[in-house]
């Protein structure tokens, strides 16, 4: 619905400034982050845009491709983890996405999607995965999980190649990370 709206904006049904006033309202913008954390003054926005950006997109085919690896992805987290513990991973997932955007990133332009969170909810399932075949290596090697890693790296890599550096990918590694770590933070260790 959101992005419904701004596409609205954009063919001018809806004030055509829709789309951005909602990425500088809701948008992930490094120069804010970057004057909060040297304790300048930065809008009020630096307080709940490190989690909005992830519900906004930068047209219908950002958000369809988000939206079609979001829903694979979340409904196994889902499954697997439970209701409580799928939206604990989406905020830390996003927190941690644009976190690591705002410390590693050089951008004049908002940050918004939700690939921090997808690539957040691979980082829950790859640390499952790990923990699975380390607990139990009679159930698996680690060589096709460190592929499925490289894979991951590759994909960021040639992506960003082909978007000409509009790819936002230290928001995929701190999604990744945060992730990771989350999925440590509540598996049992035994």
């Amino acid at each position: 619905f959101i992005e419904l709206a701004l596409q609205l904006g954009d063919i001018g049904v809806l004030p055509r400034d829709l789309r951005w006033t909602a990425y500088r309202e809701f948008g992930f913008m490094d120069l804010w982050w970057e004057r909060w954390w040297a304790g300048d003054r930065a809008p009020v926005q630096v307080s709940w845009t490190p989690l909005t950006y992830a519900f906004l997109h930068g047209g219908m085919t950002h958000l369809l491709l988000n939206s079609a690896a979001f829903l694979g992805l979340g409904l196994v987290v889902l499954r697997i983890f439970g209701a409580p513990l799928f939206v604990l991973f989406f905020v830390v997932t996003a927190l941690g996405g644009s976190v690591t955007y705002g410390l590693l990133a050089q951008a004049d332009l908002p940050m918004v999607g939700a690939s921090g969170v997808v690539f957040g909810l691979i980082g829950v399932l790859k640390y499952a995965e790990f923990a699975f075949i380390t607990r139990r290596p009679e159930r698996g090697s680690l060589r096709p999980f460190l592929g499925s890693i490289g894979a991951l790296v590759a994909i960021n890599v040639i992506l960003g190649v082909f978007m000409g550096g509009t790819l936002a990918w230290e928001t995929h590694l701190g999604g990744f990370l945060a992730g990771w770590l989350a999925a440590w933070a509540v598996i049992p260790r035994s």
